[in-house]
């Protein structure tokens, strides 16, 4: 098992986790369920505040009918949770203007022990531009593989990074981070 959380990961399978983050991104195999003899994949999606893309992300994480086989995560903002309408059938964490500081970075320790007791294998976030809150919250919490949108901050990080061209339509990235996950459509 190449997930570092599992009681079979040892110092052989150690060499092998290394070895496979250093290599260059392509489908992560060990989320799909058939592959992983421990878990089956969790996910976790930060949800974007721009309701330009909240649109785009409806299709990409399949609120409406999600992807089997997968234990899936939402974050958003509780003003942003109104352009995600068909959320029952997933795990929705919602912050609100309390639960962040100074910075616009979550405080809230009840917040942050509700998302990191779900043990996510991969973190994925959309928002297309940086967002304080989930930037750090993708910091704070420990998956093998974190996705994001190109920024100096993320670069130190998310696992992968995808960098965001002007004239590229965000459909294509989202593919693209589907394809990173494993996930077959």
């Amino acid at each position: 098992c190449l997930d570092p959380r599992c009681a079979k990961f040892d110092q052989k399978s150690k060499f092998g986790y290394v070895q496979w983050l250093s290599r260059s991104p392509g489908p992560v195999q060990w989320l799909s369920r058939k592959t992983s003899p421990c878990q089956q994949g969790r996910l976790l999606f930060f949800l974007p505040e721009k309701i330009q893309d909240a649109k785009i992300v409806n299709y990409l994480v399949k609120v409406e009918n999600p992807l089997p086989g997968y234990d899936i995560g939402l974050v958003c903002s509780e003003r942003s949770k109104m352009f995600y309408p068909h959320i029952d059938n997933v795990k929705l964490f919602t912050f609100n203007d309390e639960d962040l500081n100074y910075f616009d970075t979550i405080k809230s320790v009840l917040f942050m022990d509700k998302i990191r007791s779900k043990n996510y294998d991969a973190i994925v976030d959309l928002n297309t531009e940086f967002c304080a809150a989930t930037t750090m919250l993708a910091f704070e919490l420990e998956a093998p593989l974190k996705i994001g949108f190109d920024s100096i901050v993320n670069r130190k990080i998310f696992t992968i990074t995808l960098a965001r061209k002007e004239n590229t339509f965000l459909e294509s990235y989202f593919s693209r981070i589907l394809n990173l996950l494993g996930v077959k459509l």
